[in-house]
Formats: structure tokens, C-alpha cells, sequence
């Protein structure tokens, strides 16, 4: 869901420098249908990419508002498969799958779910206008909870649009729009910069990243910077056994982490790459936002590595 400046500086790239989980059959067998529909009729695939990743956050003290909420810790993995085909010489559909599961380590009955998920298909399109603008459309349609109710509950849709144009070969801008009915804010403008603004160094505002990065060496990219895990998921079921305060089942949750660290990406070969990171939380937040109910986190560590594939 937290794509918006990845997917504007992935395609800008490619365009300046040319190249335990329920899920219902019926979402399984869609998704596949579609996919393989798409990999039976479009033009051979380019920019084929995998990306496995696992990230753990530590054990965090949680606040409703002065009272005491218990401690949780996060383990989330993440599963991204994503492919492109040139429909004309000017645009791309770009289509994949994507999972993210949340498993929360809890300290005792709290109003934190022990799972969420999300399980979605890709689909969108670039259109390049002109050399120095970019069109980036797409939507995610899938399943995003605790999946204990029914599908249709979870079901949701995200959009996104974007325009983003090339400044110059060091400098790209990106202006456009995220739409989620499960968010607190279900529409959301942004504005985003890529600058590299010196040799081997590059200055990024975006959302999930924001920060520096500088190359090393060819192989070696080294980051300091802002990143946000989570996403808005439906909540069939309230996490606690007995409920004290307002009912969480049937509605919403916000859940965010806002982090710093460092980061380290390694490129082994044109086809395999390691990116990992570590540093501090330094806001984590479960907003039931229609119910007035938010828990607030501590400071507390995390760190991440992944491995990602280009075929």
C-alpha cells in the first residue's frame, strides 16, 4: 500500500536510464485468473521482480492516553511479486501480487489483534507524456484484516495516481494522490522530490521513505533516513476477551510505525541484491479511529532485511 515514492523513482529510472493465514478460494482463484490471463495475452514481461523481507520490533510499552495498555512486540513479513509488459512504445501495465502478514507478540489481553494481513493483486499503468513527464496509476484489490469475518468485510481497494516530472537528470518531482476507504484520511494528497544533488549522493521526500542515501560503490548503497511500516485494516473481531470501553469489532484500525535508522543495500550481481536496516521507533500508534480508541508506543528498536530478485 506504501508506494508512493518507490514506484515514482522505479519508473522514472527506467524511463531517464531506458533499461497463519485464511484466504478465501474465491479471492485465490480471481487473482490467479487474472495474472495468468495477463501473462498469456500481453507482450513478453520486462522489470520482473521479487522481494521477501522480514522486519521485528521490539517489545514496546503501549499508552491509552495516561493508562497503562500492555507491551507488544511486531514480526512482520512481506512477500512482493511484480511485472511489467509494454503495451506501445510510450506505456507499461504493471501487475504483481503482494502479501503482508503482522503477528503481535502481546503481553496480555490488550485491544491489539494478534494478526493482520493483507493479500492483494497489483494493477496499474505508466504512461510517459512526454521525456519529462511521467502519468503512474494504480490500484490493489484485496483482503486487508484480521480475516475472522467474512471476505467481503476485508475487501478494500486502494488507489493511487501520480504525475511526475523530470526536472533534469538529477532532480524529479512527484505530485498525485492515495485513496484507502479503510484510512482514517481516506484521501490523501502528497508531493515528493529525488534529488541527486551531488555525485554518488541523492536526497529523497516520499512516503514510506524519506532521508539520504549515498553510494558507496557500485555495489554498496548506504541510507539514513525515515521510513513507516503498517497500513488500515478492517477488525472483525475485538482482540480483547472482556471489553472495557467502546466495542472494537466491526470497524477500523490505523496501525503506524514511524521509524529512523540506517540502512545498508548490497548488490551481489544484476540479479540479486540484500537491503537491510536498523535503528529506532520513534512513534507506533493503533488508532480504532471510529471508536475513539488509540494506543500510543514508546521508543523502541527495530531491524529489517530482505532480498529481492530482478529477472
Amino acid at each position: 500500500m506504501m508506494v508512493f515514492m518507490h514506484t515514482a523513482e522505479h519508473f522514472t529510472r527506467s524511463y531517464v536510464h531506458p533499461p497463519r493465514m485464511k484466504i478465501p478460494c474465491c479471492f485465490c482463484r480471481f487473482s490467479s485468473t487474472l495474472v495468468l490471463a495477463a501473462a498469456l495475452v500481453l507482450p513478453a514481461r520486462a522489470d520482473e521482480q521479487v522481494t521477501a523481507r522480514y522486519s521485528r520490533s521490539a517489545d514496546n510499552p503501549l499508552m491509552l492516553a495516561s493508562t497503562p495498555g500492555g507491551e507488544v512486540g511486531v514480526d512482520a513479513a512481506f512477500f512482493d511479486w511484480r511485472s511489467s509488459a509494454a503495451l506501445t512504445e510510450a506505456t507499461k501495465l504493471n501487475y504483481g501480487l503482494s502479501w503482508s502478514g503482522y503477528d503481535f507478540s502481546r503481553s496480555g489481553p490488550m485491544a491489539v489483534p494478534e494478526k493482520l494481513q493483507e493479500i492483494s493483486l497489483v494493477l496499474g499503468a505508466t504512461h510517459r507524456l512526454s521525456p519529462q513527464w511521467l502519468l503512474i496509476a494504480s490500484v490493489q484489490p484485496g483482503l486487508y484484516g484480521d480475516l475472522e469475518g467474512g471476505s467481503h468485510e476485508a475487501f478494500n481497494a486502494p488507489v493511487m495516481l501520480l504525475a511526475t516530472w523530470l526536472q533534469n537528470r538529477e532532480l524529479a518531482w512527484s505530485f498525485g494522490l492515495r485513496a484507502d476507504p479503510f484510512a482514517d484520511k481516506p484521501v490523501l494528497p502528497f508531493v515528493g522530490v529525488n534529488w541527486r544533488f551531488a555525485p554518488r549522493w541523492e536526497f529523497t521526500i516520499g512516503f514510506p521513505r524519506a532521508g539520504f542515501g549515498y553510494e558507496a560503490s557500485p555495489a554498496l548503497k548506504l541510507g539514513l533516513g525515515l521510513t513507516v511500516q503498517g497500513g488500515s485494516f478492517h477488525i472483525a473481531d475485538d482482540p480483547r476477551p472482556v471489553s472495557i470501553g467502546p466495542r472494537l469489532d466491526d470497524t477500523y484500525l490505523d496501525y503506524r510505525e514511524i521509524r529512523v535508522g540506517l540502512s545498508a543495500d548490497y548488490k551481489f550481481n544484476d540479479t540479486l541484491s540484500l537491503a537491510v536496516e536498523a535503528g529506532a521507533i520513534t512513534d507506533q500508534k493503533f488508532d480504532y479511529y471510529e471508536r475513539g480508541y488509540t494506543l500510543n508506543g514508546d521508543t523502541a528498536a527495530f531491524f529489517t532485511i530482505g532480498l529481492t530478485g530482478r529477472f
